[in-house]
């Protein structure tokens, strides 16, 4: 027991960095000091849970992790993707349904300063993680990121491939992805101030939506849409029947919820107010 706490110790000096992350990244999980240590790993590095490791399977999001490695003089920070789950997750970033998001990633990123970096590993069984791709992050487009995730899966696949002429069988490597990464002076400071900074980023993508997820709201719109409306003229035809519109003015009402979709809650709102006038 006391070789056991003695090889923890060292762990330790993650337990305060931690609680500063929670308190800026809103979806951390909470964690006990002794749940922290456990997370470090033998390289120390700590690598976040994400808090759905205890869900079924079919429950889970395999989001993001948070990873934080202290040195001697600085903090480096990072947004790590090494499971073939948490880049599926990632890809779903490309579909139409997450036009809006892609752009705010696209852009968030393309916001940084040059010190933030989008790198890439390749990591064996035994060996130490090589360095695959290195790019600055403000760099990051819809092509090269679309590429960069390719590459992470075609490494934890392996198999055949064609290097210098020849058919080679490659084995399978864990991608380590970070999707971006800062390494800042050990200062509480500057390390609040790069969680800050990384925040709306990791925001962004423990946001996505799981395949799962876009069937269900999709399957779910058609109904919302038709009840809104339904509500919509419900509310448009009492007014008209209470003479508070004209016959003029309600078919133009009409022809505006159809023609601006981001007018509607407005409309709504107008009809509510003048069958309901505030005393």
């Amino acid at each position: 027991m006391i070789a056991g706490l003695e090889t923890m110790s060292w762990r330790g000096k993650y337990t305060g960095w931690y609680k500063i992350a929670q308190e800026i990244l809103r979806g951390l999980p909470e964690l006990t000091d002794q749940e922290v240590m456990e997370n470090v790993t033998p390289g120390d590095q700590l690598i976040v849970p994400t808090g759905q490791e205890d869900l079924p399977k079919n429950k889970a999001k395999p989001l993001p992790q948070l990873s934080v490695k202290l040195s001697d003089t600085g903090i480096e920070l990072g947004i790590l993707y090494h499971e073939q789950e948490q880049l599926e997750l990632l890809k779903n970033i490309f579909k139409e349904s997450h036009q809006r998001d892609r752009e705010k990633l696209l852009q968030t990123l393309q916001s940084l300063d040059p010190s933030y970096e989008t790198i890439l590993y390749s990591k064996g069984r035994d060996a130490k993680p090589t360095l695959l791709r290195k790019y600055v992050s403000a760099r990051i487009d819809t092509q090269l990121l679309e590429r960069v995730i390719e590459e992470s899966e075609n490494l934890r696949r392996g198999g055949r491939q064609i290097q210098h002429n020849q058919s080679v069988y490659v084995p399978p490597k864990t991608p380590e992805f970070y999707l971006t990464r800062i390494t800042v002076p050990l200062t509480e400071n500057e390390y609040r101030a790069a969680l800050m900074v990384i925040k709306p980023l990791f925001s962004i993508v423990t946001g996505i939506k799981t395949q799962r997820e876009i069937i269900s709201e999709r399957l779910s719109r058609p109904r919302v849409k038709r009840n809104l409306y339904r509500e919509f003229i419900e509310a448009l035809n009492e007014a008209r029947k209470k003479d508070m519109i004209s016959a003029e003015r309600r078919r133009k009402i009409n022809q505006k919820w159809r023609d601006n979709e981001d007018e509607r809650e407005e409309l709504m709102d107008y009809l509510r107010d003048l069958l309901n006038p505030q005393n």
